[in-house]
Formats: C-alpha cells, structure tokens, sequence
C-alpha cells in the first residue's frame, strides 16, 4: 500500500486547523502521513501543530519564517521528496478547508486503477462544517494529459487532486505571486502525463461569509500584483510552444479570455470609486480583443462558450448582466 502525504500550509487558522486535520486523520485509507508546515503563524497555530504531532505518529511539523502560500508548499513538496518513493502520492489542502474520510481511497483507487499519475475529485464550496451533498452515481472520465488540457473539467486549483509524488520532482510554486496554481497546475498535470476525474464531492473549499468575492474583487484594486495571471499565462504559453502543442496555446488564450471577463464583470459589479482602473479605461478589454482573435478560431469549442465570448466581445454590458443572472463563479 503507497503511502499518501498530505501537505497542509498553516497561517492564522486557529479557527479551522482542528477540522482540517481531524478530517485527514479520519481517512479511511491508512497509510497516510500529514505534513503541517507552520508558516510562521503569529496566533496559537505553531502550538496546536506540535501538539498534533506529540499525539499522532503520523504528522510531521514543519516550522519556518512566514513566505507565503507557495513558500510553503514548497516545504512541504521538498520534505515529501526527501523521505517518499515516487509511486507514493501527495496532495495539498488548505489549512481552513476540510476533506471527505474517503477522499484519499477513491482518489487513490482512481489512480491506480486506470494506471494514472493523477486524479482529480469535484469539491463543495460554502461555510457549512459537514458535506451536504453525495453523488450517488459516480461518473470516472480517464484522458492523456493533451487531452485534459484542451477540456474544461480541469481545475486550476492544485487542492481536489492526488498526484504521485514523482510528478513534482522538478515542480515547485512560485514565491511571491498571486494566483500561484495558475503557475504550476499544468505543468503537473502535462507531467502526469494521464489523468483521472470523478465527479463526487470529496473536498470542501470553505468559504469564510458570503462576500468573499466581493472583497477579493475590492482586493484587485490597482494592486501591482493584478497581472499576475497573465504571466501565469505568458509562461504556459511559452511552455506548450516549446512542447509543439498549438492547440494548448489556442485553449490558454481561451482561458485568458475567460479569466478578463470574470475580472471585468466582477469590477463593473463594484461601486464606481472601488474599481480597478484598468477596468473603467478599457485595458480589459484591449486584452480582452488581442487574445479572444486566436482563440475563437479553436475547433472543439462548445457552442454556447462561443457565443458567450462573441457577445461580450461585442458588448461587454452583456456578460454583466448575465452574469449577474446566472453567476460566473460557482
């Protein structure tokens, strides 16, 4: 039986640590070992992590100076690497979501099952403390790694996925950035090279108070670090060139179109004087235009996404209101 590595960043979450943990202990699959990385917490988190540890023989503490989320993943990653074969498996959750008890069994069966090197679960958003959804029918869709990076069950968010630890042996996240996962997901998934999805709810992605949305969007605000998903981009960009994949690159723009009008629909729904500049004096949508000719071109795209793009293309207005009806972030 492989072992599973759960690499779980610790920062300010005194609140929630204890659930998160306790539903990783509560897995059903045995041969687990959890790596809390404290990242220099100032509250009593480096304390409850410790005492984790003392009580569990299968939790290892890690205690650094704070460098954020990606910084410290990466400990975890480069701890997991030093002590894990490559057939074993490491996955990531946040520190205040939590985990179903058969997450890393269904995910790892998935895996070894269909002969992949990664597999992918649907997760439940909210503020709720238990799972209020089941998926009676489990729908398993398996593909090449090509193949998923031109689909759209993909999730940027590197959490919801079990890798084998091999995928990440010249994989790290990238310090200082926003939108970190945008960096680093597909080049682990290309380096899987096959992948697994399930459509059961097996991780939960809380959510704290029903306006988060709102005050990332506050957040963005002329912040030097807005772009970074598009350098996140840029380099996916250079990456699927350099590996021949034209197609990936066409899809990569379709994300970036994608991403300029969650942005811009996000900041139009904002009062006037909360706004991002760049959004009021049209360089959203000058990005928006420069990638949406390219990308529209792509065959395989689903009819109700093309005429999405081609009507804010034409009037932006459009995909504000519709969002509003229907919600762009689900």
């Amino acid at each position: 039986m492989n072992k599973i590595f759960f690499v779980v960043p610790v920062y300010k979450v005194e609140k929630y640590l204890g659930r998160c943990t306790d539903s990783i202990l509560a897995q059903t699959y045995e041969n687990i070992e959890i790596v809390l990385v404290d990242d220099g917490s100032p509250d009593n988190c480096p304390k409850l992590c410790d005492e984790y540890a003392d009580k569990y023989p299968n939790i290892k503490v890690i205690h650094k100076e704070n460098g954020g989320l990606s910084d410290a993943r990466n400990a975890g990653i480069m701890y997991v690497r030093d002590v894990a074969d490559d057939e074993d498996y490491i996955t990531f959750v946040d520190s205040d979501d939590y985990i179903h008890s058969d997450y890393a069994g269904i995910m790892i069966s998935l895996c070894e099952e269909n002969g992949c090197n990664l597999s992918q679960c649907s997760y439940e958003k909210g503020s709720s403390d238990v799972f209020e959804k089941t998926n009676v029918d489990a729908n398993v869709e398996c593909m090449t790694a090509e193949e998923a990076l031109l689909g759209y069950r993909i999730k940027s968010q590197v959490c919801s996925k079990v890798f084998k630890v091999k995928v990440f042996k010249d994989i790290l996240f990238p310090v200082g950035v926003l939108n970190e996962d945008e960096f680093t997901t597909y080049r682990a998934v290309y380096s899987a090279g096959k992948m697994a999805f399930t459509n059961e709810n097996l991780y939960y992605y809380f959510q704290h108070g029903t306006g988060i949305m709102v005050e990332i969007a506050k957040k963005l605000k002329n912040n030097p670090r807005r772009y970074d998903f598009l350098k996140a981009y840029d380099e996916r960009i250079k990456f699927f060139e350099d590996k021949n994949l034209p197609l990936q690159v066409m899809k990569t723009k379709e994300k970036i179109c994608t991403d300029i009008i969650l942005r811009y629909c996000e900041q139009m729904w904002l009062k006037k004087e909360d706004r991002d500049t760049d959004c009021v004096n049209g360089t959203y949508m000058k990005l928006y235009r420069r990638n949406f000719k390219e990308m529209i071109k792509r065959k395989g795209m689903p009819l109700k996404r093309r005429l999405m793009f081609i009507a804010f293309y034409v009037m932006p207005r459009s995909g504000v209101i519709a969002g509003k009806i229907l919600g762009l972030r689900k």
